[in-house]
């Protein structure tokens, strides 16, 4: 797949979602401290100018250019995003920004990018969040109706498309292993597994 398209794919998935102490540094938090965000601040300033699917490199599970991949939007990712968006516009982060990006921790979102042969194949995608011996079903999902075309069209697969999963975070180990399950109306699987010690 094309770096154009990547980023195209990747872009769509963060507008549909937009509508740290030394211990914790490396590790997925729910709640962040003030440090942490100072520090996803930073992160945002510092890289404003990387490519976007460089920049989230650390929160993605990529199985394959004509596959699909995953992204864990964590409060840290997030407030990072912003901050470098802030900054190629050339202004400071508001606090209502900041507040809004820490807003996602109130769920586990994760947006997927997927591929098909037909405009309308991302309809009815489903998903469910293992951790141990639990299975957590989305309280929010989203999939467009229809499906942009991807680098590789006409030829197959021929179309991409962003969907969006929201889980409860209640009950879940900072510290776990997660596995993000997404199936295909047809029945096809996606298995993304997320080590959230790793995660910022």
């Amino acid at each position: 797949m094309s770096k154009k398209a990547i980023i195209v794919a990747l872009a769509i998935c963060i507008i549909t979602i937009t509508s740290l102490t030394n211990e914790t540094a490396y590790s997925m938090s729910f709640n962040l401290t003030n440090s942490q965000i100072n520090e996803a601040i930073e992160y945002g300033k510092k890289n404003r100018r990387m490519e976007l699917k460089e920049f989230i490199t650390p929160w993605v599970i990529h199985l394959g250019d004509d596959t699909g991949w995953a992204t864990f939007y964590t409060a840290y990712c997030n407030c990072a995003f912003k901050s470098k968006k802030a900054a190629v516009e050339r202004r400071e982060l508001s606090q209502g920004e900041i507040l809004r990006a820490l807003y996602i921790k109130e769920n586990m979102t994760f947006t997927v990018s997927v591929f098909g042969d037909y405009m309308e194949f991302a309809r009815g995608y489903n998903a469910i969040l293992s951790c141990g011996e639990k299975t957590i079903y989305p309280i929010y999902s989203y999939f467009p109706e229809y499906a942009e075309p991807s680098s590789f069209y006409p030829d197959s697969p021929s179309f991409v498309a962003g969907c969006v999963f929201k889980f409860p975070k209640e009950d879940i180990d900072p510290n776990s292993n997660i596995t993000l399950l997404v199936t295909s109306p047809e029945g096809k699987e996606f298995k993304f597994d997320f080590d959230l010690a790793k995660i910022k």
